[in-house]
């Protein structure tokens, strides 16, 4: 009958206090939202490539060879079903309004039987009509019609867009550089009259479609190293998926960071409702409950609120998935599509709940070792004997009497407010971040395309967007529960003279401070995440990472202290608002 009794206490806990329930099932959500996204996007572009090649009659092999003997070679091997003509390739230069782009271009003269180009607007190559990937032609904003330029050293040639089309073997412009172009055989021996320059891709379907990337590696291996390029179809078809390696790695980035805030935020809301349940707390004990047992009620509220939060944010995880990998759409015939698949839920919930429920564990633990008499007696744990740091803000001079008396108080939980100091500053780190990708994306060269999905970019400022709120809510509910803790203090801090003004200082002052603090020290965790990201990203030999302007990380401070400003002013005035006869009584 003991387990019972902890859930229904738990959750007459949960009904109690709205706003702290509501703030830990939104942070839970956001966690499992991230987790769910991150799994999700792999999958979301497997069907469209699927479609893509299905209708390409897509190649299981795909050779680029320097001769045609070499094509022969290949496609004479056993286990080949059906051979596609070989294809001439060359590289041109793309030429329309004085901007240029390298290209690869390749000469039909027919049809392929094995992956053909998948028509999406206009029509196929003619002579005259060049056919563009359709990535390509939407970076460029080409549509069937215009005219451009496709040159050699060799040959030159005026041609109008017929169409756009796609293919499987072929990921999104610019993320694969250089884009491809169709053109006819005719067109093709004008732009590059010179045999010598030509290549030929060989397209090849297997009878068994599995033993693809065996059959790759022992072609190449027929040929010297570097001459011969073959990749299978599940080479291709890893390619789209990458796709979703950047949203990725931001997730995962941002879930790292959320579960840190989600254990810091569990640890201080478990910590102010241990705090002002210190009595209760006492009774349960007196009256059998073993410290084990009330902790355990502190864990199950902690745990039910979790589980709220993982299968909420499970809905809005699994229906943004497609939308963030909505840019290789540009490449694959049809949208990416919706998975939501129930393990990825249940894998939210094995990393999340631990987490959030060893946080809870860890601080109740802590606030009830103390005797049943003492909690009975106090109504309220004792106080922390004054830090080093608390004694010297005591002992300063420069600051308001009320600042001083608040930053004191807040100080001394210092559990309490390192945890917030460690939320702002992730809050911070994460802002930091989104400064020098804004930073770096306005860097480029004019013209330049940029393969940084825009979707992504909105992803990062949503996870921004809700960090900050989520910190922000954190600092509005400490607060009150703060003001809570302090109403007889500040009944006796007006009665010995300070002004309703220098009471709200108190509370407001004190959390701008620490803000201002943790904020300071976010600009260069930020900056170092921003590095490691880069570098994890880029891979080597990549150009030097852009950082934000200092003018934009010095206004990092200003903003959150004037946000912190804002979130607790209005708790602080209501504090001031209370008459000190009331405050004095109040228990």
């Amino acid at each position: 009958m003991i387990t019972p009794t902890l859930f229904r206490l738990a959750f007459a806990g949960i009904r109690s206090r709205g706003l702290t329930s509501i703030l830990a099932i939104a942070l839970a959500a956001a966690a499992s939202a991230t987790i769910v996204l991150a799994l999700e996007v792999g999958a979301t572009t497997a069907d469209p490539w699927r479609r893509t090649f299905e209708a390409a009659h897509g190649a299981h092999v795909l050779a680029d060879v320097e001769t045609l003997e070499q094509a022969d070679t290949i496609a004479g091997m056993p286990g080949v079903e059906l051979r596609a003509d070989p294809v001439a390739v060359t590289l041109a230069t793309l030429s329309i309004e004085g901007r240029t782009t390298r290209v690869i271009l390749l000469g039909l003269d027919h049809a392929p039987a094995v992956n053909a180009p998948v028509q999406t607007e206009g029509t196929g190559p003619v002579d005259g009509g060049a056919v563009l990937e359709r990535s390509l032609a939407r970076v460029l904003g080409l549509e069937p019609g215009m005219s451009l330029d496709l040159s050699t050293p060799a040959g030159k040639l005026a041609v109008s867009v017929s169409g756009t089309a796609i293919s499987p073997a072929q990921p999104r412009y610019p993320r694969s550089n250089p884009g491809v172009i169709w053109v006819t055989r005719s067109d093709f021996e004008q732009i590059q009259p010179d045999r010598a320059s030509w290549h030929w891709q060989q397209a090849l379907r297997l009878t068994d479609a599995t033993v693809a990337p065996q059959f790759a590696d022992a072609a190449a291996a027929q040929f010297p190293p570097g001459t011969v390029f073959v990749a299978s179809w599940q080479n291709h078809r890893e390619l789209a998926m990458q796709e979703a390696q950047p949203i990725q790695l931001v997730l995962v980035v941002y879930t790292l960071l959320l579960l840190f805030v989600s254990m810091a935020i569990t640890a201080i809301l478990t910590g102010a409702r241990v705090s002002s349940q210190y009595r209760e707390i006492g009774l349960l004990k007196a009256i059998g409950l073993t410290p084990m047992q009330v902790n355990l009620i502190f864990v199950f509220e902690a745990l039910a609120l979790g589980v709220a939060g993982v299968v909420l944010g499970f809905i809005p995880g699994a229906l943004l998935a497609p939308r963030l990998t909505a840019a290789a759409s540009e490449s694959l015939l049809g949208s990416p599509t919706v998975n939501a698949n129930p393990m990825h839920m249940l894998v939210a919930g094995i990393i999340i709940l631990p987490l959030i429920a060893g946080s809870a564990f860890a601080t109740a633990r802590r606030a009830t070792r103390g005797s049943t008499l003492q909690a009975i007696r106090a109504g309220s744990p004792l106080p922390q004997a004054t830090s080093r740091l608390g004694r010297l803000i005591w002992q300063a001079a420069w600051l308001p009497i009320a600042v001083t008396v608040g930053l004191k108080d807040l100080l001394s939980r210092r559990s309490r407010a390192a945890w917030l100091m460690c939320a702002i500053i992730v809050t911070g780190a994460a802002l930091v971040v989104t400064f020098c990708v804004q930073a770096a994306l306005g860097d480029r060269p004019p013209g330049q395309p940029s393969d940084f999905p825009g979707e992504l970019l909105t992803l990062i400022l949503s996870l921004d967007a809700i960090l900050a709120v989520i910190s922000l809510s954190t600092l509005i509910a400490l607060s009150i529960l703060s003001i809570r803790e302090r109403i007889r203090d500040l009944g006796v801090l007006s009665t010995v003279g300070l002004t309703p003004t220098q009471i709200a200082l108190s509370a407001t002052g004190a959390h701008v401070a620490l803000a201002f603090v943790a904020s300071i020290v976010a600009v260069p965790a930020g900056i170092a995440l921003f590095l490691l990201l880069y570098t994890v990203a880029s891979g080597e030999g990549a150009s030097g990472p852009v950082v934000a302007p200092w003018w934009w990380l010095l206004s990092l401070p200003l903003a959150i202290a004037l946000a912190t400003a804002i979130a607790v002013s209005l708790p602080a005035r209501l504090a001031a608002r209370i008459a000190p006869s009331d405050a004095v009584r109040y228990e």
